[in-house]
């Protein structure tokens, strides 16, 4: 543990030393990985140098925008990849992000980061490490961004026919209210089946969210850790129960492994948050005219400054 406490104080003095370059260079990188993970949904039918194009100029808004206008941004350029596939399903999705945005989005636009976060984590396959992370971070901020994640990750099979549902010729505003209407008919038809295993799985990011707010706010001895471990057990439980009762499109197999690596992740990602030292808890008791209180101090892990970090006179 010392070794580790040794490394994370290394790489914090790193961070703070290039403090401004990192955070630069980290939002640049968080920009290509979301455009880059939006242009899919083109299903290929983007060019080259378009598809690069809008990639770099979405990375360069990560940098220099504000939270709310990136998530604006990110909305924006996902309608545009959508609508080179289909211009239909592009009406649709604009219509979900804008009240997204509108009603959640603008409010809370920090919060709302995760769930942009969470459809790129999907890509990695490490989606649950957002909920556990936004849980203990963000409380209740974070359970509408994970539920919405989740949800239309889930819809993409429902997504990819709606997309196959318009037709290959050049898109005429004529024919469109009936391709909208068609397009309404199978969702709550057919698409049913997916509707009601994204609703499933949908639900239990709000119980994972919600478990991990939850327990890191008891103010007990390793809450942080206690919340991780918590939270993962309860998604597991409820993908498994979202497959078995919901119709949920996942890899029993899998789920385990790649929950446990979040949790992992999540955790490894904890310890560079200030650090309780719960072996030296102390609890204090004390009066005045009006109250009687009882305060429980808990001092934070800190390691002995490097030799070389002091100036030399």
């Amino acid at each position: 543990m010392e070794t580790i406490l040794i490394l994370r104080q290394k790489l914090i003095g790193i961070y703070k030393l290039n403090e401004d370059k990192i955070n630069i260079l980290a939002k640049f990188i968080a920009g290509i990985a979301v455009f880059l993970c939006m242009s899919s949904l083109s299903l290929g039918n983007f060019g080259g140098a378009k598809e690069i194009g809008i990639i770099l100029i979405g990375s360069i808004f990560a940098v220099v925008s504000s939270p709310a206008v990136f998530i604006a941004i990110s909305g924006m350029g996902a309608v545009v990849f959508i609508a080179a596939a289909s211009v239909e399903t592009a009406v649709i999705a604009a219509i979900l992000f804008f009240l997204l945005f509108v009603f959640y989005g603008r409010i809370f636009s920090k919060a709302s980061l995760l769930f942009i976060a969470m459809l790129v984590c999907f890509k990695l396959k490490i989606p649950y490490v957002v909920p556990i992370l936004g849980g203990i971070y963000f409380g209740a901020e974070a359970i509408l961004p994970c539920f919405a994640a989740m949800f239309i990750n889930q819809m993409t099979p429902l997504f990819v026919s709606l997309v196959q549902m318009s037709p290959t010729a050049e898109f005429s505003v004529s024919t469109m209210p009936d391709i909208l209407f068609n397009m309404y008919t199978y969702i709550f038809t057919d698409g049913l089946e997916v509707l009601r295993g994204s609703a499933y799985a949908a639900a239990v990011m709000i119980i994972t969210t919600s478990a991990a707010w939850a327990v890191s706010s008891l103010h007990i001895n390793y809450e942080k850790e206690t919340a991780i471990a918590v939270s993962a057990v309860v998604t597991v439980i409820g993908m498994f129960l979202a497959v078995i009762i919901g119709g949920s499109t996942f890899s029993v197999f899998g789920l385990p492994l790649f929950t446990a690596v979040s949790a992992v992740i999540a955790y490894i990602i904890s310890l560079f948050d200030d650090l309780p030292d719960y072996r030296h808890t102390e609890r204090v008791k004390f009066q005045d005219k009006n109250y009687v209180y009882y305060v429980k101090a808990v001092p934070k892990i800190k390691m002995p400054e490097s030799r070389g970090s002091g100036s030399e006179d």
